[in-house]
């Protein structure tokens, strides 16, 4: 996807809550899209601008990269849909042990978000490390024991990575998760909250 910097501003000023002055049907177009229940294509773009990467365009393969460390990323935006709390979860679909494996060998990072009404509610990362556990048991179970080919669905939770290292936090809107207190589960927002309010203080430590 080839995106002109003007528009790019665009999407991420109102993707942050901030003033847009752009015509009124392109804003309703971007909500359209931005809520778009069967296609993640912008808020994933979203996501991987507001943590400082840049797009890998295509649908197979990798999401972003970072330029500086030359590594590569992998996306998971959410959209809270008004009524089922979000819980952090992702998967990998169609998941084999082969692909396990080269996750693993790569060391890969995921970067997660959360989509409210159109506006970004976080933007977190964190690493294969944290969830490999919960995956490889699905993998075990569906592939080993039952002898299928792959997990259709190989999916993880807030509580494989809240507690991890690797947790980063690039950009999070904690007026728009107070105001839309359902939009996560408690412990999940409690614990993304905390984690924010710490390294913001780590941050202004000397």
């Amino acid at each position: 996807m080839t995106i002109s910097p003007e528009l790019q501003k665009v999407i991420l000023d109102k993707a942050l809550g901030e003033d847009v002055d752009a015509d009124p049907l392109l804003l309703e177009l971007l909500d359209i899209y931005m809520n778009d229940k069967n296609s993640s294509t912008i808020r994933e773009l979203i996501t991987v601008l507001i943590a400082g990467y840049q797009p890998i365009p295509g649908k197979l393969g990798r999401d972003a990269l970072d330029t500086i460390t030359q590594k590569e990323k992998e996306c998971k935006p959410k959209n809270f849909n008004g009524k089922t709390p979000q819980r952090g979860a992702a998967c990998f679909n169609d998941y084999t042990r082969k692909r396990f494996n080269q996750d693993l060998e790569d060391d890969l990072d995921i970067v997660g978000s959360l989509f409210v009404d159109g506006q970004c509610a976080f933007v977190i990362e964190y690493n294969m490390d944290s969830v490999k556990d919960k995956l490889d048991k699905q993998i075990h179970e569906k592939c080993e024991v039952k002898s299928n080919s792959y997990v259709r669905s190989a999916s993880w939770a807030y509580d494989s990575y809240v507690d991890h290292e690797s947790l980063k936090i690039h950009y999070i809107n904690q007026d728009l998760i107070m105001n839309n207190p359902k939009c996560m589960v408690k412990d999940f927002r409690n614990a993304i909250l905390a984690h924010a309010v710490l390294d913001e203080l780590t941050d202004k430590q000397p």
